[in-house]
Formats: structure tokens, sequence, C-alpha cells
């Protein structure tokens, strides 16, 4: 399969809607949310949704996404300059082919150019599949204590560093 990536904008609403219900089937517990409750949004409550934060899709050509993974700022207000990556999925049939590392890494360039140093992640503890992931795209458990999300189901939190923040960067200038 040729990888394509392309960004889920208001316009593919219809796109997201229908990879966020296969999500939503397929592992109800990683996401906290209902797919009943969400299969009774409207196309313009996903389109605000997409208009919100950064999403991202790949397979085989635009209209058809095997997966799709998102990044927003704002959680953290005390932390301005850390990113979140959210919605991470891969349909089971296109697992193990790299479409996740793809956009792992595009979200890592969007959220550098828009000024984050850092993006972090909750994920299953048990989840070893997902660790491996992101431990391949550079992301590391933080030590915090686990988390229980809204399926009631334990998280841990890991981060990655984009690059240096600003006033390292700018002592390395001076030296």
């Amino acid at each position: 399969m040729t990888l394509r990536l392309w960004q889920l904008t208001p316009d593919r609403a219809q796109e997201w809607c229908d990879i966020r219900q296969r999500a939503l089937r397929d592992s109800p517990a990683a996401f906290g949310a209902d797919a009943g409750a969400e299969a009774e949004l409207s196309l313009s409550d996903h389109a605000a949704r997409l208009a919100a934060c950064d999403i991202w899709a790949a397979g085989p050509e635009p209209g058809q996404p095997l997966a799709v993974a998102g990044w927003e700022t704002g959680i953290s207000p005390a932390e301005p300059d850390l990113g979140w990556i959210g919605s991470v999925f891969v349909d089971p049939q296109a697992r193990g082919q790299g479409l996740a590392d793809a956009i792992l890494a595009r979200l890592a360039q969007r959220a550098a150019r828009a000024g984050m140093t850092r993006l972090g992640l909750h994920v299953a503890h048990d989840n070893h599949f997902a660790h491996a992931l992101y431990f391949r795209a550079g992301f590391v458990a933080t030590g915090n204590p686990p988390m229980l999300n809204a399926a009631g189901q334990w998280e841990i939190e890991m981060r990655r560093m984009l690059r240096p923040p600003l006033l390292v960067r700018l002592r390395a200038l001076r030296a």
C-alpha cells in the first residue's frame, strides 16, 4: 500500500466521523467516549472538532483513512509549550504498516513549527503495542502517577521533547 497523509479539515468531517466510530467500536475504553453518544453528533459538531485541533489521517488515498491522530494546545495552561497528542487509532487491518509512525512524525513537525517544545499523551497502562509505538516516536513515560480515564481504565503519561526550550537555544547561540 502506498502511504498518503492528509489533514482532516472541517470539510472532511465525514471521514473523521467514520474513522472515529471505527475507533470507538474497536477500542471503546481507550478513548473515554461513548460510540452511541458520538454517533448522535452532527457533521457540524465533528467539523468543529476538526477546526479546534490539528488532526491527520493516513491511508491509501485521501478519503480512505486507515489511521488517525491529532494534537492540540491549551490542555495544560501552565505549560503553553506543551502540545497533547490524542485520538490515535489505526484500523486493525492496517496495523504494523507504519501509518501511526508517519502520522506521529508529521504531528511532531507541525507542533514544533507552532512553537511547542514538548508533546504529551496518555495511554492505557497495559497497552504494550501503543507503548512501543510511542517509544519509537521518542516518547518516554514521565513516572507521574497513573490516572483513571473516563472509562475507568488506568493510563500513564508519556512525553517527548521536540526541541530545547528557547532559553537553552539562546544560551547555545551565545556560547
